[in-house]
């Protein structure tokens, strides 16, 4: 679940959400005259939604796990254990 929050009550709970941040690894918007204006999240799913990314806009990654999708689908695999 996110939760949100107007920035001046961020401001003065900061240090608690940032403690619910690290134990959850919950993001938290933070809201100025109503509006979602920003994001807090903990450094473990801001450095994998980075590599999230980087994947992504890798045309060769993405290829190559098209080509692992179709070769499973059509049963070209290969057991781990073999």
């Amino acid at each position: 679940m996110t939760t949100t929050a107007a920035f001046t009550d961020v401001r003065d709970k900061l240090s608690d959400i940032l403690d619910n941040i690290e134990d959850t690894g919950e993001a938290f918007i933070i809201t100025r005259h109503s509006r979602p204006t920003a994001v807090l999240l903990g450094i473990e799913e801001y450095q994998s939604l980075l590599e999230t990314l980087n994947i992504m806009s890798d045309d060769d990654t993405m290829d190559a796990l098209a080509e692992a999708d179709l070769d499973i689908a059509e049963g070209r695999i290969i057991a781990g254990d073999e």
